[in-house]
């Protein structure tokens, strides 16, 4: 007999520092036609690893400096509490980033030293995915698990304030203010998951997970070098071709399990954007309730990046009582474009 791995812990943190969108769009000192970009997102307040008035001034160098100590600190307190369920040792740790830059020892070395139960983990760095980097860790960890009979964490931290791209005096037009845009939704945090093997009903299997690329639209997002810094690159068309990808790629895992829209209770939808949610709410003629926890995520944390998923299926599995027998289905994009898919099941 097989066996098939699970979502056995998962876990998440913010930092400190919290702000209100309006908060954030007086800070940032972009003209008042602007507000409704902020006040319209659908979210409530985003947490940031450095005060607003610091992220303003900080050079590349400040930022990535203060992304090693914080993106430690952050992960490690995600990972002790993901540890507590007492899975024992593990050997294996995927560090997932695209939002800071440590030269070594990497950040998943400095987690491994500090959490007893990654000691002499063998540490693998996943880097630059983007939003996106959330499922391929978990494919690379549900790898190991099937190949070894062993559980592995893949944590993801970004930390978004600290790509903060100064504008002043007047915002940046590029792009359709891409940059007013981008700062109207990012936000920090840190998750950290084991995948392994057990028979508790509240751990989901994983049972398909699918990717799909169109180069067509490399351009429309990720990160550009601009000035000795970080830039990002958001097009206005990233919502539409978003929704293209996800059709595509949740049509072939659910036509996999021959599942139908309707038949899967917890849809884990990237938070990108309200507009996104709503697309993807339209496309596939979902009931409020199967987005509302990928909603309340967007209200209540923003857009993590590659965190933002883990944040969502950590609050279904303490706020949505799912059953024995549920599905989910688990879906995030990012630069390349890509989309990933992954349906999960409670129970047997």
């Amino acid at each position: 007999m097989t066996l098939v791995p699970k979502i056995i812990s998962l876990e998440f943190t913010v930092p400190r520092y919290s702000y209100t969108q309006d908060e954030i769009f007086k800070a940032l000192g972009y003209p008042r036609l602007f507000s409704s970009v902020y006040t319209g997102a659908g979210i409530s307040k985003r947490h940031f690893c450095v005060p607003l008035d610091k992220a303003h001034d900080m050079s590349w160098q400040q930022q990535c400096a203060t992304y090693i100590v914080e993106a430690e600190d952050l992960s490690v307190a995600a990972v002790e509490k993901c540890a507590r369920d007492g899975v024992g040792k593990i050997d294996r740790l995927y560090y997932n980033s695209c939002t800071g830059f440590a030269p070594g020892p990497t950040i998943g070395h400095l987690i491994s030293r500090r959490v007893p139960t990654l000691n002499g983990a063998r540490v693998v760095n996943l880097s630059s995915m983007g939003c996106e980097a959330a499922l391929p860790g978990i494919s690379v960890a549900y790898d190991y698990c099937v190949a070894w009979g062993k559980p592995a964490m893949v944590v993801n931290c970004e930390l978004c304030s600290l790509t903060y791209y100064p504008e002043k005096p007047s915002p940046d037009k590029e792009n359709d203010y891409e940059l007013l845009r981008g700062n109207a939704l990012f936000a920090d945090a840190a998750v950290a998951g084991i995948i392994g093997f057990d028979h508790n009903d509240r751990h989901p299997y994983i049972l398909a997970m699918k990717t799909l690329t169109d180069y067509s639209h490399m351009n429309d997002l990720g990160y550009v070098w601009s000035e000795g810094r970080l830039r990002l690159k958001l097009s206005r068309s990233v919502p539409d071709t978003a929704l293209l990808l996800i059709q595509k790629v949740v049509s072939e895992v659910m036509a996999e399990w021959e599942l139908e829209a309707k038949s899967v209770r917890f849809w884990v939808v990237h938070a990108a954007g309200s507009k996104v949610l709503d697309l993807v709410e339209s496309a596939f003629l979902l009931s409020k309730e199967q987005l509302w926890f990928s909603r309340q995520t967007l209200f209540r944390y923003g857009n993590c990046s590659s965190a933002t998923v883990g944040i969502t299926g950590k609050i279904i599995m303490e706020e949505g009582n799912p059953h024995v027998g549920d599905y989910g289905v688990m879906v995030n994009v990012g630069p390349g474009m890509t989309a990933n898919a992954m349906l999960i099941k409670w129970g047997s």
